[in-house]
């Protein structure tokens, strides 16, 4: 009977480590790791992130902890994709709705200021279709010109001879 705690595939010389995707990964992980530090250092160093407040913070925490879940779901979503379509779209939807219910959860200020943000857009949108009234009440003759300039000039490039 075979162990199987004991693998084939142990290099010969194991202090060295493995090669391949391991190191890879493991390079991956640290330089994750070190950037994610060093951004916080940065951000925290520039005023971005005040320690003393907690609001900013928080906002980081909630941006790092989601995009950690979208991370790791990442590599479940794409084997569940090479297994059925309609399942790793429905994965995706869960995933998706988990972490928006946390992030507005945990942030509901900020899309606050985004629905109070949209109901501006909204008077901005109504403004802008005015303008398209505007324009669509101009005279007939106008459009009709320039309709014919543009006909003409794609006539010319037809007929221009290739060479």
């Amino acid at each position: 009977m075979r162990n199987p705690w004991v693998h084939d595939d142990v290099p010969d010389d194991p202090g060295r480590g493995y090669d391949g995707p391991v190191r890879l990964l493991a390079a991956f992980i640290w330089g994750l790791l070190a950037l994610s530090v060093g951004g916080f250092v940065l951000l925290s160093g520039a005023g971005v992130v005040d320690l003393a407040d907690g609001g900013s913070l928080g906002e980081v925490v909630t941006g790092v902890v989601a995009a950690l879940a979208v991370a790791l779901a990442l590599p479940v979503l794409l084997k569940l994709l090479a297994i059925s379509r309609a399942l790793a779209a429905l994965a995706f939807l869960v995933t998706g709705a988990s972490v928006g219910r946390f992030v507005i959860a945990r942030e509901p200020e900020r899309f606050r200021a985004l629905l109070d943000a949209r109901d501006g857009l909204a008077e901005n949108a109504g403004a802008l279709g005015d303008l398209f009234d505007v324009v669509d009440s101009l005279s007939p003759a106008m459009t009709d010109g320039a309709t014919a300039v543009v006909d003409g000039a794609i006539a010319a490039v037809i007929a221009f001879p290739a060479a």
